[in-house]
């Protein structure tokens, strides 16, 4: 237990209409927070991608040597990289300028032959049709504005049989904004003493401006997930399986705040597959 009387600083959430917001609001955004967020990861990502996300969608991908992927919204290369060592041929996309610069400066230290290209996922002009084997696309989803365009492109661009892997905060627990965890007692940070998540308005469509404490506004987008499997489905998709990753008896060796995720899933994780027609 400890003695200081000081709750932490929280993050600041707040919603508007969709259409109240470009694309060129949300590269801002993510422009403004971009060096903040590239402190949280290590090689292998932030945490929640390192010890909760990551070991289904590697699981979901299998081996992936001598494949082209296309890394949708490639961030600071962290995957990108983890995929070539692996021995894939991997291009990224990402529509932050300053986020790419961290991708594009560890390539320029440490050449793997990855090439990374600034651009919407809503526009994928720069490369043809049946260009890639696969694309993945790291919790990015919720980020994007143009979903459903983004969706077709990422489909016109796969090959036949090509694979479509996604992960996103899952949309019933970020609804608009992340449930709050009801304590007893109310002012409590202890995990053992959160009794239920709260969470309402899931069937809402808005943007989601949120800023860690102290710094600007980045933008998200809340959607329920139906929307998500709509847009799979209606360019052609076929949904080939899903999962709503569980922490492993390491990952909750290792951080005691994973036992949250032993109640809900703050994340999905989604394979579907391009038919041959």
């Amino acid at each position: 237990m400890t003695r200081d009387e000081r709750l932490p600083e929280r993050w600041v959430f707040r919603t508007a209409p969709l259409d109240s917001v470009s694309d060129e609001d949300v590269r801002k955004g993510w422009d403004a927070v971009a060096t903040w967020w590239v402190t949280r990861y290590t090689a292998r990502g932030d945490i929640n991608r390192e010890w909760v996300i990551d070991p289904v969608l590697f699981r979901f991908l299998g081996a992936v040597k001598g494949l082209r992927i296309l890394d949708a919204g490639c961030g600071n290369g962290y995957l990108s990289r983890l995929l070539t060592r692996r021995g894939a041929k991997v291009e990224g996309v990402e529509l932050s300028p300053k986020m790419l610069e961290g991708a594009r400066a560890e390539e320029a230290k440490r050449p793997l032959g990855i090439r990374y290209h600034l651009g919407d996922l809503a526009n994928l002009s720069r490369f043809r049709g049946r260009t890639f084997d696969v694309a993945v696309s790291n919790v990015v989803l919720q980020d994007v504005r143009r979903y459903r365009e983004a969706t077709r492109e990422i489909h016109r661009v796969l090959k036949p049989r090509g694979r479509f892997l996604f992960s996103m905060t899952h949309p019933a627990f970020e609804s608009p904004v992340p449930g709050t965890w009801v304590r007893e007692p109310k002012d409590t940070e202890r995990i053992e003493e959160r009794r239920f998540l709260a969470v309402d308005r899931y069937f809402d469509r808005v943007a989601v401006f949120w800023s860690p404490p102290g710094l600007p506004p980045a933008i998200s987008f809340h959607r329920p997930l139906r929307d998500f499997f709509a847009a799979l489905t209606d360019v052609g998709f076929l949904i080939r399986r899903y999962e709503e990753p569980f922490p492993s008896k390491k990952a909750l060796e290792k951080y005691r705040f994973f036992a949250d995720l032993t109640r809900i899933p703050l994340f999905i994780v989604v394979e579907a597959v391009k038919p041959t027609t």
